[in-house]
């Protein structure tokens, strides 16, 4: 089974669930995930914001567009995978 819902008790005895998933049966997928993403999100006509985790992570055509201010970006200090979360 690829995907589960494991219950778990934690230091205070309290009930959680965590999501297990295997990520080594998504690997086929994940080139294409990210394929052309950078396009797809320049090319949008309207106020763009980009949240990231580091200004390291921005591909040549991200920081030469942030350079001439198509869209404004929020760098994110100590944050991890989940930047959405954090």
């Amino acid at each position: 089974m690829p995907h589960q819902v494991i219950p778990k008790t934690d230091a205070k005895g309290q009930k959680k669930f965590v999501w297990r998933t295997d990520l080594m049966a998504t690997k086929p997928y994940w080139e294409g995930w990210f394929r052309g993403l950078t396009q797809c999100f320049l090319g949008v006509r309207v106020p763009k914001l980009l949240l990231l985790a580091g200004s390291d992570r921005m591909d040549k055509e991200l920081t030469i567009a942030q350079m001439q201010g198509k869209f404004k970006l929020v760098v994110l200090d100590q944050v991890g995978h989940v930047i959405h979360e954090d």
